[in-house]
């Protein structure tokens, strides 16, 4: 008896599992009409597991088979035909939004990590590409708009295309507007190689050649936040000229856009530094100069002034061998960081203002700058003659 009770329990489980599968097979091919089926199928069974006599179960409807369709053939993109321009003399590719070297370049301009990968620019306007070239740097790709814009530069561009290879691609306008981070596009767009070493002793080596030499100086930015004002600290350092920029961590980028703009070719004049650490600071000293190193901080702001000796700018004295020059951003001022690196050299390190009239607190970052290192430069000229 307990054995034929086993037996029955037995059936009846292989019955519902039988049934189970029936029903996943019909609920993932079959209509709603089949589920149903499916479900009688399944109740019919359990109620004749509990009788003596078994009858016959209703037949599992065949498992259904869809044939999925194939996956469509990858095409190959076919590349955009190059463009052979008898009157410009150049050649160029007319680029769409279906080419797929589109998605990449915009990648390019786009991503300032990728740039920093590769060490390279976005320069945007006539003016800025001219000079970048004019200094030397690699042009890996121009992009255009409108055939009369590439017209202005078709010297400089066709010698960059012979000489380096330069690529050359026109875009829809306002393709080029998304890409430029200006508010108003030039129109002309060129990836460039940021200014190597090499180029950069050129440069100097022609500023010998002409009678103009650097000055001991190195212009170190701290918490200089908005690009046009670091650029045109820049390009200040550029026209004095000084030794070298430093821009510290928490500045803006020197090499982007609006940066760039507002160096007028600075940065392709003068060495920079960028993302420095404060305690690589002092790396930067030339060691020649290193046990004569002065340091200034010009500060603007009333509070500190009164916490720690200042003096006129104009009352400078000691001039070093070397000399660091440190400022703040209009907003954030000269960071703790920087008056901690000061007291390291103690009696070489002075803290400098510019005095200005009743109402008026400080000067634009960039004015300031000027004021400063020309009166710099003009002690140091007359130390140089007093020796002499």
């Amino acid at each position: 008896m307990f054995c034929n009770i086993i037996k029955r329990s037995f059936q009846a489980n292989i019955r519902h599992v039988n049934s189970l599968n029936a029903l996943r097979l019909v609920s993932s091919n079959g209509p709603q009409s089949d589920i149903k089926d499916a479900l009688d199928i399944e109740a019919n069974l359990f109620g004749n597991s509990a009788k003596k006599t078994k009858e016959p179960s209703a037949p599992v409807p065949p498992r259904k088979f869809v044939a999925h369709a194939l996956p469509a053939p990858r095409v190959a993109a076919i590349p955009a035909p190059v463009i052979k321009d008898s009157e410009l003399n150049l050649e160029f590719v007319r680029l769409t939004l279906q080419d797929p070297l589109t998605s990449t370049l915009l990648t390019t301009v786009r991503s300032r990590k990728r740039r920093d990968k590769y060490r390279q620019i976005i320069v945007e306007g006539r003016r800025l590409i001219q000079e970048a070239l004019q200094c030397g740097l690699k042009m890996e790709a121009l992009f255009f708009s409108q055939k009369d814009q590439l017209a202005l530069v078709k010297e400089e561009v066709g010698r960059a295309q012979l000489e380096a290879g330069t690529m050359i691609y026109k875009v829809p306008q306002h393709d080029l507007k998304t890409w430029s981070s200006l508010v108003t596009p030039p129109g002309l767009m060129a990836i460039f190689d940021r200014p190597s070493d090499k180029g950069l002793e050129r440069n100097l080596a022609e500023q010998h050649r002409l009678g103009t030499q650097p000055l001991p100086i190195t212009v170190v930015c701290d918490n200089i936040r908005e690009p046009n004002n670091l650029g045109s600290i820049i390009r200040t350092c550029a026209a004095l000229p000084c030794s070298q920029v430093v821009v510290t961590q928490g500045c803006c980028d020197p090499w982007e856009s609006k940066a760039l703009r507002g160096g007028c070719g600075g940065q392709f004049r003068v060495p920079i530094r960028d993302d420095v650490q404060w305690e690589e600071l002092s790396l930067v000293i030339p060691p020649e100069a290193a046990d004569d190193c002065h340091v200034f901080i010009a500060e603007s702001n009333q509070q500190k002034r009164e916490s720690n000796q200042t003096i006129d700018y104009a009352e400078i004295k000691d001039i070093g061998a070397h000399n660091l020059l440190i400022i703040g951003g209009e907003s954030h001022g000269v960071s703790e960081e920087a008056y901690s690196f000061l007291n390291l050299v103690g009696r070489k390190g002075k803290c400098v203002y510019i005095p200005l009239a009743a109402g008026i607190d400080s000067l634009n970052v960039a004015s300031a700058l000027t004021l400063l290192l020309f009166e710099l430069r003009r002690k140091l000229n007359n130390q140089t003659t007093d020796k002499d």
